[in-house]
């Protein structure tokens, strides 16, 4: 199993919290996921469930997060972020076929959530005003829509 994020849960947005940056390599890009950062766990339906994960199951936590930070960020394009959550899956232990019917999933569905609209936005204005004033804000690659309005 890979390096695991440092979580909290958020009681007032029933998701979890980054309470530590977390940092990966996937295919030679750095990603860096700020400390604040908040995301729901991996976006799988009720029904699937059974066959896949629920959507906090510790083998899929960490690449939901760093899929769910990329396309709020869009460091990468969607097709490669989808790519990174499929081969984050695999070296987090998830065999190849569960892996490859999440990764199915979010090609099938995932055009539907990769433009912010203004409450992903306004979320991330928020979370670049906790962390602007780091060292090295460049890593975290905010997009400049926002970094321009925060």
């Amino acid at each position: 199993m890979l390096k695991q994020p440092r979580l909290q849960p958020s009681a007032l947005t029933n998701k979890y919290e980054l309470t530590w940056d977390f940092e990966i390599q996937v295919d030679g890009v750095d990603i860096v996921v700020p400390k604040y950062f908040r995301y729901d766990g991996a976006s799988i339906p009720a029904v699937a469930w059974q066959i896949t994960f629920t959507p906090f199951h510790p083998d899929i936590m960490m690449p939901a997060l760093v899929h769910d930070w990329l396309f709020y960020n869009h460091q990468v394009e969607r097709e490669q972020a989808d790519d990174f959550l499929y081969q984050l899956l695999r070296q987090n232990g998830v065999d190849n076929l569960r892996a490859n019917m999440i990764w199915g999933a979010v090609r099938a569905g995932g055009h539907f959530f990769w433009d912010n609209d203004e409450e992903d936005k306004e979320f991330l204005r928020k979370l670049y005003r906790l962390v602007k004033n780091r060292p090295n804000i460049n890593r975290y690659h905010f997009p400049q829509e926002i970094v321009n309005t925060a």
